[in-house]
């Protein structure tokens, strides 16, 4: 069944109620994928295979070179493309690259091509993953109204990632019964994983497949049109120096498995703290952003995140991390969501329908490129301190080089135009009220998906 274009200025149709329900669904089973699919259990793997500082952070860099094809999966949707296709097609491709990750240790034995190995199959899982972001990112934006999206995203992200959360601390105690079977153990893992990916690619498959809106140029005028569109270039360098954070991404697993001996359960458990927060009060900002606006929830919540890495100064045990951790993480969570939901939904009033995938393409590519090499500069940081200032060559000073990013991005924000959006200083007012008076936000918004 079609939905026309239309149908998003009016009433949710049958069609995109549900889209809605199965999207909610697509999200939950995703994010199990993703959970044993990625973040520390990848990072344990590479670990496992051998890899060193600069090798884990290759594995994170080298991957995201690979949002340029979303430039070509933009210039085949103006051309036509169904999204719905590409988005399914694409999908697919990403997760069965996962077969022969799950492989590698039965096909490679020097642990140098078994990490080189890694990184180009990581490489080429991100690129269709790439590819199938930008067509789902166009087809949601026609698929879900504009007055509904602030509650949607809140509600998708909550709903993924609870079951997300759950799986992640499932698998990292799985691992930590058997490692000692070594390596084999994050095969089974990743075979799960393989097995909720597929389960979600097949929810797109009840989703209506909406045309999308005409343009008026050609790839290259779409293009240019982009760097014309002020605003988005605003929102994009929010987004490039939050990205930069990237820096730090892939050494907080690192430094608590290997230097800390935390166990993955431990790990999962202390992440879960942050996950969880920001999944439960994921809608709570959807209709923060749907009364105040998503610039002043950026503004909040950026600048609320950039002292925090100066917490890791005295994490320097285990049971440091126990005890300090999961209360820095009920504020890492909290903030975190409001961020998602506000730019996820600020991205989309930005950028007009037409154009939207090429659009939508370039910023992805500008901010995913600038933070591409960070990890990689992480992974040097230590050793470069250490041979510069004869400091000890510590990993967290990848975590304090956080501070400058994220602080840039809060002065960014405040600058950021959005027509109606209310002033950071009432939301900071009155966001107690809204935390323990939930119903002073009832029907603020256009109501509930």
């Amino acid at each position: 069944m079609a939905v026309s274009h239309h149908s998003s200025m009016l009433e949710p149709s049958v069609a995109v109620a549900r889209a809605v329900k199965y999207s909610y669904g697509q999200a939950i089973i995703g994010t199990v994928y993703g959970a044993v699919n990625g973040g520390m259990f990848i990072t344990g793997y590479a670990l496992k295979l051998g890899a060193d500082n600069v090798q884990i952070g290759l594995l994170t860099s080298v991957p995201m070179l690979c949002v340029v094809v979303q430039l070509l999966s933009s210039a085949l949707l103006e051309r036509g493309v169904s999204r719905r296709t590409m988005t399914i097609v694409a999908s697919l491709l990403s997760v069965l690259g996962w077969v022969p990750v799950l492989l590698l240790p039965a096909l490679c034995a020097q642990p140098a091509v078994r990490i080189g190995a890694l990184i180009g199959l990581i490489t080429l899982i991100t690129a269709f993953g790439n590819m199938a972001g930008n067509a789902r990112w166009s087809w949601v934006g026609d698929l879900i109204p504009a007055a509904y999206r602030g509650t949607f995203f809140g509600r998708t992200t909550m709903y993924g990632g609870i079951v997300g959360a759950v799986f992640g601390l499932l698998g990292g105690r799985f691992l930590d019964v058997v490692q000692a079977r070594s390596v084999s153990a994050f095969t089974w893992l990743f075979a799960f994983g393989v097995a909720m990916g597929l389960l979600s690619t097949a929810f797109f498959l009840p989703q209506a497949d909406v045309p999308a809106p005409p343009s008026d140029g050609h790839f290259r005028a779409l293009v240019r049109a982009t760097f014309a569109n002020k605003p988005l270039m605003l929102v994009m360098t929010y987004a490039l120096f939050w990205s930069l954070q990237a820096i730090a991404a892939p050494f907080y697993a690192t430094y608590m498995l290997r230097d800390l001996h935390i166990s993955y359960f431990g790990l999962g458990a202390v992440s879960t703290v942050a996950t969880l927060t920001m999944l439960l009060s994921s809608p709570f900002w959807g209709r923060v952003v749907d009364r105040y606006g998503c610039r002043p929830v950026l503004v909040a919540c950026t600048g609320a995140l950039a002292p925090l890495p100066l917490v890791w100064i005295w994490l320097t045990s285990a049971r440091a991390v126990y005890c300090t951790l999961p209360v820095i993480h009920l504020l890492v969570g909290f903030a975190s969501a409001g961020i998602i939901v506000a730019l996820n939904t600020l991205i989309y009033k930005v950028i007009p329908g037409a154009g939207r995938a090429v659009q939508a393409a370039v910023y992805s590519v500008i901010v995913t490129l600038a933070a591409a090499p960070m990890p990689a500069l992480g992974g040097h940081l230590p050793d470069w301190l250490h041979a510069a200032f004869h400091l000890p060559p510590d990993l967290r000073y990848t975590f304090y080089a956080q501070i400058l990013a994220v602080t840039a991005a809060t002065l960014v924000a405040r600058h950021i135009h959005e027509p109606a959006a209310r002033a950071t200083r009432d939301l900071l007012t009155r966001l107690p009220g809204h935390l323990f008076r939930p119903r002073t936000l009832a029907g603020s918004g256009a109501g509930a998906v």
